[in-house]
C-alpha cells in the first residue's frame, strides 16, 4: 500500500512539476543571435525567456507551470520579425526559413500545432477553391459552377467538423471554431453582395469572451483586417464613413466585455492619432466616453488630444516660462523654430542632444527650444547639462509628465521634437534628429 501511494505522489509530482521545451532550426539562417520566448496576452506580448542560435537552432526551457496559450518567438528583434505556437503542456518542435517564417513553418512535435497547421493547410486550400467558383460565376452563370461549389461547401463544412472533434479538449480547438469560415447555399450574382455577405458574417465564429483567444493576437487581428482591409475606398470621404461603421459593428459585437472595447479602442486612437486624422480620432473618442468610467484613461485621452493640436499644418499651443519670462508666440525674427522635448535622465536624450546642437548652433535662422522635463531630484543636473548647450533657449518642465505643455503637446516619449514656421505652425514632427536633419536638408 505504501509503495502505491509513493508512486501516486511520485506521477502527481512529476505532472504538476513537468517541464517542457521549445526547441527548433532556422533554415538559411542569416546569423540571427537570440531567439526570445514571450506569452501573448491581447495585445501585448510578456517576456518568458531566451536562448542563443547556434548554427540555426535553438532550445528554450518553458518555465514549470506556465498557463497553456499563444507564444511567440522573436528571432530578429530590429524587424519584430517572429514565429508564433500554441503551448498547452507539451514539447514544441519546429522548422522554418527566416524569410519566409509562415509559409515554411514546420512543427516535427506537438499534436496541438501540427492539428492546427494542417487544418489551416487543407481548410485554405478548399477556401481557395471556393472563392474561385464565386469569382467565375460572376461572369459565367452556367449549373456546373454552382454544383462544383456545392461540393466544395460540403467537403469544408465536413472538414471543418472532422477537425473540431479531432482537436476536442485541445488549445487548437479555440482558434479552429474561431477559423470557421461562412460561405452561403448559394452563389452571389454581384461582387457587392458577396461583401454584404462577407461583412456580416465576419465574426459568426469568433467569441469575443474567449480567453484563450483574448490570450493571443488572433481577435486582435481579425478586428484590424475587418476595419482596414474589407471597409476601404479611393475616396476619403467614403473610407472614412466605411470605417466608422465597420468600428461601431465590431463595437457591438464585443459588447459587454469592456476591456476588449477599451483596449481596442485606444489602439484605434493612438493609429488614428498618428496619421493626424482629426475626424476619426473624434468618432473613436465618442464611442470611448461611453466605456464605464473605470475603463477610460483620462491620461491617454489628453495625450490624444494634444497630439491633434499639433498636428502638421496647426498652429502649435502657446507656452511661457519663468527663467527669461518669454513665451513662444512672443519670439519673434527666426524663420524656424525647433522645439525639444528632453531630460537630463534619459540615456537616448543624452546621445540625442550633443547631435542636434552640433547639426544647429551655426544656423542663425533656425531657433531651439530645449524643454527639460524634471523633477526636483533632477533639475541641478538639468541645469548644469543646458550649459553644454548655450545657443538653446532652455525652459524648466516641472514636474515632468504632469507638465502642462507636456499634455498641451501630446509629449508621451523624450527626446520629441516638433519643428515650427514662422508663423509658430508645425510643420514637420521628426522622431529623431536623423529626420530632423533630412528635413531641413530639403528645404
Amino acid at each position: 500500500m505504501k509503495k502505491r501511494l509513493l508512486a501516486a505522489f511520485l506521477l502527481i509530482t512529476t505532472f504538476t512539476y513537468a517541464q517542457y521545451t521549445v526547441k527548433g532550426e532556422l533554415q538559411r539562417y542569416q546569423n540571427y543571435p537570440w531567439m526570445i520566448l514571450y506569452e501573448l496576452q491581447g495585445g501585448q506580448q510578456n517576456y518568458i525567456a531566451y536562448d542563443s542560435i547556434k548554427k540555426g537552432r535553438f532550445s528554450i526551457k518553458i518555465p514549470n507551470n506556465q498557463r497553456p496559450g499563444m507564444y511567440r518567438l522573436v528571432y530578429d528583434v530590429k524587424n519584430q520579425a517572429s514565429v508564433d505556437f500554441i503551448f498547452d503542456n507539451e514539447n514544441v518542435e519546429l522548422i522554418f526559413n527566416p524569410r519566409q517564417a509562415e509559409k515554411t513553418i514546420q512543427f516535427t512535435e506537438s499534436e496541438n500545432n501540427k492539428i492546427y497547421q494542417n487544418y489551416l493547410k487543407q481548410t485554405e486550400s478548399l477556401q481557395q477553391e471556393l472563392d474561385s467558383i464565386q469569382v467565375r460565376y460572376f461572369n459565367d452563370k452556367e449549373a456546373s459552377l454552382a454544383q462544383q461549389y456545392n461540393l466544395k461547401r460540403q467537403q469544408l463544412n465536413t472538414l471543418q467538423k472532422e477537425f473540431e472533434t479531432t482537436a476536442k479538449a485541445k488549445i487548437a480547438q479555440h482558434f479552429i471554431k474561431a477559423n470557421s469560415k461562412h460561405y452561403a447555399k448559394e452563389l452571389y450574382t454581384s461582387p457587392s453582395e458577396l461583401l454584404t455577405s462577407i461583412k456580416t458574417h465576419y465574426f459568426d465564429s469568433v467569441d469575443f469572451n474567449d480567453q484563450v483567444l483574448l490570450n493571443s493576437t488572433f481577435i486582435h487581428d481579425k478586428i484590424n483586417a475587418f476595419i482596414f482591409y474589407l471597409n476601404t475606398a479611393d475616396d476619403k470621404i467614403q473610407l472614412a464613413k466605411l470605417q466608422q461603421q465597420a468600428i461601431a459593428t465590431v463595437i457591438d459585437k464585443i459588447g459587454s466585455n469592456f476591456q476588449l472595447s477599451k483596449d481596442v479602442q485606444e489602439g484605434l486612437l493612438y493609429g488614428y492619432a498618428n496619421l493626424e486624422d482629426t475626424d476619426m480620432v473624434n468618432f473613436v473618442l465618442k464611442s470611448y466616453s461611453k466605456l464605464p468610467p473605470k475603463f477610460q484613461e483620462a491620461n491617454f485621452v489628453n495625450d490624444i488630444k494634444g497630439q491633434l493640436r499639433t498636428s502638421v499644418g496647426m498652429k502649435a499651443p502657446d507656452f511661457s516660462w519663468k527663467e527669461n519670462s518669454k513665451s513662444l508666440y512672443s519670439l519673434k525674427r527666426a524663420q524656424t523654430y525647433v522645439i525639444v522635448f528632453w531630460s537630463s535622465t534619459c540615456s537616448h536624450c543624452l546621445q540625442e542632444m550633443p547631435v542636434l546642437y552640433n547639426y544647429l548652433k551655426n544656423n542663425k535662422q533656425v531657433k531651439v527650444i530645449a524643454i527639460g522635463l524634471e523633477d526636483t531630484q533632477s533639475k541641478i543636473g538639468w541645469q548644469t547639462m543646458t550649459k553644454n548647450y548655450p545657443n538653446f533657449t532652455h525652459v524648466y518642465g516641472v514636474n515632468k509628465w504632469e507638465n502642462k505643455t507636456v499634455k498641451n503637446y501630446g509629449v508621451n516619449a523624450t527626446p520629441s521634437f516638433f519643428v515650427l514656421d514662422a508663423e509658430k505652425k508645425v510643420i514637420s514632427k521628426p522622431d529623431n534628429v536623423k529626420e530632423l536633419k533630412v528635413f531641413f536638408d530639403k528645404k
